[in-house]
């Protein structure tokens, strides 16, 4: 078995067949790889995914946990996986937390390098409730201050009457000396030292009692004790991962191939399970020539360039806000969006002119307003009619009218 360096911690949850491609990914380059699979996989695909990867000797399961979203489970799922890395695996020097469906862009051995040449450098987003923007769902310090007992996808009845309650009441938890609540990405990177001072720490049972009632702690509770134990901290995550305003995460496809190439990002979340061109183009190959390595021009190699950056914030104001002149189908028109609109006044007449063969003409001559424009048959399967001198166009296909 070759020594590793870097230690990487994937937690599983679905996409098995995806998953176990990742992990094979990490064990090839020489990393040591601990994987977590959420309890509520069934024994039978937990059986053939641990035989797809019996022939690592480098690849380990830790005991399983209930990982729902915002609950405790995520957490101690990342416990148990980082104490048998550390006491399987004597020479790391950084664990790496990533999920099934993080896929490495660069190659490993970039990665390993980097972190080699950085031993004493903790990566993880971490920051104070005041300095964050991106909280949501209306609990932004409260998710320090209230209890969180109750799942709020599964049981969200419960969650909101809780959350109601405790307000109501002016309820208020106290908390544990010696900290600071801090906010970040769940996806770390994080030194040996760190990660045992954290696990290894006298008041942890008082830490977990609080972080256990806490609304979704894997956002925190290593976001909040890596500041209690790390002697240098970069506060960002080198796993490419953003985020919509509903706060889900951004899904890569086949068509964001290139995009992720010149990200120069050492990782990539999240892919899409069926995106078979970016498991096959990624990670890239190390003898990467200058005409296919990543554009690094705009930025650090290990983070994402500007231009990346200003993509995805335009893409969420305009998943927010809608363009000029348009609702879109998911948003409900709202005063505050203050978005002019510019489409005028129309009326859609089905199967009228069906009927009346020289209403359109008619129609047009009868129409008091000289600006009004009467078009012809939108969707229809062999032409498509506007008003004008060229009103033909390609008609619609039967798959795509039965869309609209």
């Amino acid at each position: 078995m070759r020594s590793a360096t870097v230690g990487v911690v994937v937690l599983v949850h679905q996409d098995l067949s995806r998953s176990a491609q990742a992990v094979r990914h990490w064990a090839e380059a020489g990393c040591a790889v601990v994987v977590h699979v959420d309890r509520a996989v069934t024994p039978s695909d937990h059986d053939r995914f641990l035989r797809d990867l019996s022939d690592h000797q480098q690849v380990k399961f830790c005991a399983r946990q209930r990982c729902e979203w915002g609950t405790w489970g995520i957490v101690a799922a990342s416990q148990s996986a980082c104490e048998m890395m550390l006491a399987d695996f004597a020479d790391l020097n950084h664990l790496y937390l990533a999920s099934g469906s993080c896929l490495p862009i660069r190659p490993v051995e970039d990665l390993i390098a980097y972190l080699r040449a950085r031993p004493d450098t903790d990566f993880i987003e971490s920051a104070t409730v005041s300095d964050v923007p991106w909280s949501i769902g209306g609990l932004h310090k409260e998710r320090f201050h209230l209890h969180f007992p109750f799942a709020s996808k599964r049981q969200r009845w419960l969650f909101d009457l809780s959350v109601r309650l405790q307000r109501t009441l002016g309820l208020k938890r106290r908390l544990p000396r010696g900290i600071t609540p801090h906010l970040g990405s769940q996806w770390w990177c994080l030194t040996r030292s760190t990660i045992a001072a954290i696990l290894n720490d006298p008041k942890r049972p008082i830490f977990e009692r609080y972080f256990r009632r806490v609304w979704i702690p894997d956002e925190s509770y290593f976001q909040t004790l890596v500041r209690r134990h790390s002697n240098q901290i970069e506060s960002r995550s080198l796993t490419l991962a953003k985020f919509d305003v509903q706060g889900k995460p951004h899904v890569f496809y086949d068509d964001h191939r290139e995009m992720l190439r010149q990200s120069g990002c050492f990782v990539a979340r999240k892919i899409w399970a069926g995106a078979n061109k970016l498991y096959t183009a990624f990670p890239m190959a190390s003898e990467a020539t200058p005409e296919t390595a990543p554009d690094t021009t705009q930025g650090s190699p290990d983070r994402a360039p500007d231009t990346l950056n200003q993509l995805f914030a335009e893409s969420a104001a305009r998943g927010s806000k809608g363009r000029v002149g348009l609702y879109m189908q998911s948003r409900f028109p709202h005063q505050d969006h203050r978005v002019p609109l510019t489409a005028a006044k129309y009326t859609v007449l089905e199967g009228f002119f069906d009927l009346f063969r020289d209403c359109q003409p008619w129609l047009a001559q009868a129409t008091d307003d000289k600006q009004t424009q009467i078009h012809g048959h939108l969707f229809a399967p062999k032409s498509r009619r506007f008003c004008g001198p060229e009103n033909h166009h390609k008609g619609w296909p039967q798959q795509q009218r039965n869309i609209a």
